[in-house]
């Protein structure tokens, strides 16, 4: 089909399959004439130049008379009135105009680009997530915010290794769940039994010297009572500290050891795919920071054994990411294991 510019004559075929399916606004390229065309009637008006604040009464294509088309009046449905709101095609199609009458002929190229464009950005967009998702973050947290809830994991930090085992304590003792929750299930042993072994001999120490202490203070008495001196005698240390702190290390630790393998057994009956020997010997391992409370005289040890068993249970749960009777079911093994061990002691005590 060929477009005639109503004031030149200049005219341009176009293919069939380019035309443009709504009113639009032409330039000639030749003489710059601004005309509406549609591929049912043609050339319908001619617009003024662009530029003009106050747009003349345009030309009729025939008899180059003033056209109410001109002024915005009886225009065919979908046309385009410079300077009012239009539709998205519309506007698509005034777009046009800066490209004169060749714009017309680059529709179709132009809307190819746009949909191309989309096309690229989502396929980026679909690949950046696509890695996202590659990338697992342990216990579904980042490793920022692991770091930044386990202070000993990244020990020792600006702070330097005091500062990072204390905040650890305070961590595991007044907010236990959000803590073990982001324990890495596959983590080196080594850390958390260091964190441990440091509870031990803290605990070791104290202990011996609250002892110490107790035995000076009762010595006045046992003079006259042979009950009391035999008790301060079975009480008093049998070796020196070194030999003590290294006998009484390695028993925990292996005790460490044990139980961890006891609960790791149970807990892969209820929650295989989510427990690892490593992240049951983490949690065993950090619940024993309430055992400093051994700093506190008489009932310190006592309240320090209750908060680390609430510990150790809490963290299996939000660890694990279990309900409490799954939890439970964890020390099974270990009260069949210690159970008579525990009653056996009582009933020689009592006895």
């Amino acid at each position: 089909m060929d477009i005639v510019c109503p004031q030149c004559g200049f005219s341009r075929r176009l293919p069939e399959d380019r035309l443009p399916g709504e009113v639009v606004i032409a330039t000639c390229p030749q003489c710059a004439c601004r005309f509406r065309f549609s591929v049912r009637e043609g050339v319908l008006t001619v617009l003024p130049p662009r530029g003009q604040d106050s747009a003349p009464q345009a030309r009729s294509p025939a008899q180059g008379a003033p056209s109410g088309a001109a002024r915005g009046e009886d225009l065919p449905p979908g046309a385009v009135i410079p300077g009012r709101d239009v539709s998205p095609g519309d506007a698509r199609a005034s777009a046009r105009d800066d490209h004169g009458a060749d714009g017309n002929a680059s529709a179709g190229e132009e809307e190819e680009d746009i949909r191309e464009t989309a096309r690229r950005a989502y396929a980026r967009e679909a690949e950046r997530f696509s890695r996202a998702d590659a990338a697992p973050e342990p216990s579904g947290m980042a490793d920022g915010a692991i770091s930044e809830e386990n202070p000993w994991d990244a020990a020792p930090g600006d702070g330097g290794w005091l500062q990072a085992f204390s905040q650890t304590v305070l961590r595991v003792m007044f907010a236990a769940p959000r803590f073990f929750a982001v324990l890495r299930p596959h983590a080196p042993l080594v850390r958390p039994l260091i964190f441990y072994l440091v509870i031990c001999v803290i605990q070791t120490i104290v202990e011996r010297f609250w002892g110490t202490m107790l035995i000076s203070a009762l010595t006045p008495s046992a003079a006259t009572d042979p009950q009391l001196a035999k008790l301060l005698e079975m009480l008093a240390p049998k070796s020196d500290l070194a030999l003590s702190l290294l006998l009484r290390c390695g028993l925990l630790v292996l005790q460490l050891y044990v139980f961890t393998a006891l609960m790791f057994l149970a807990y892969r009956i209820v929650a295989r795919e989510r427990t690892s020997f490593s992240l049951i010997f983490q949690i065993m391992a950090y619940s024993s920071a309430p055992a400093l409370l051994c700093v506190v005289p008489a009932l310190g040890s006592l309240a320090g054994m209750i908060w680390g068993l609430a510990c150790l249970a809490v963290g299996c749960r939000a660890a694990l990411r279990l309900n409490w009777a799954q939890t439970l079911f964890g020390f099974v093994p270990l009260a069949l294991v210690f159970g008579p061990l525990l009653l056996q002691a009582m009933t020689a005590l009592q006895g």
